[in-house]
């Protein structure tokens, strides 16, 4: 009888010991409860995150396909907000709402200050006239979007060239202008549909 007692407290005793290690450890702690939390918020984060980054994504591919589908509409226009006489002239900024190129189907108008001249010092004019007859124009898909070029006299004693870089992913855009005979004048902006 006393081997049976003594067995019953030892394993009572040990069952006094164990449990609460059994039990505690099944228990969340406050750690625990906070870490996952912060994963459930992670998670939230996580997701709104993921669809802020389609959205941004949609929308990026909206304007992709709204600059390809002006640029192939041959109806828009590109407002320069800077230009600079090339290799190394300073760049001077352009406020004068009217300069542009607008090209509108098969013909152009061009309202644009071009550097002249053989030598330094260039002369700036002024060329405002419309395009009927667009030489060589030519509108070639690049990796970065769009390469546009035509030539014509533009109502002066030389034949120019330009060629404009229509970026598809920023909607920014660069013309050259130049001629055999006068220096590349350079402008940076952008482009716009004419409806």
């Amino acid at each position: 009888m006393k081997k049976i007692l003594l067995t019953f407290a030892i394993t009572a005793s040990l069952m006094a010991i164990v449990v609460p290690i059994v039990v505690t450890s099944n228990t969340p702690s406050g750690a625990n409860i906070e870490s996952s939390a912060e994963g459930l918020r992670e998670r939230k984060l996580d997701q709104k995150h993921q669809e802020r980054i389609a959205r941004r994504k949609a929308r990026q591919a909206a304007f992709e396909h709204f600059i390809d589908s002006t640029v192939l509409s041959h109806n828009y226009r590109f407002s320069p907000t800077m230009f600079n006489v090339e290799p190394a002239g300073s760049s001077h900024l352009i406020t004068n709402p009217n300069i542009e190129l607008a090209i509108y189907g098969d013909w152009a108008d061009v309202h644009l200050p071009i550097y002249q001249g053989f030598a330094p010092p260039y002369r700036l004019i002024l060329v405002n006239s419309a395009i009927t007859n667009l030489a060589d124009f030519t509108t070639i898909q690049t990796d970065d979007g769009w390469r546009v070029s035509f030539s014509s006299w533009l109502y002066t004693s030389n034949d120019y060239t330009l060629t404009l870089e229509i970026y598809s992913k920023t909607g920014g855009a660069t013309l050259s202008v130049g001629s055999d005979f006068s220096p590349t004048t350079t402008y940076w902006g952008s482009i716009s549909a004419v409806y």
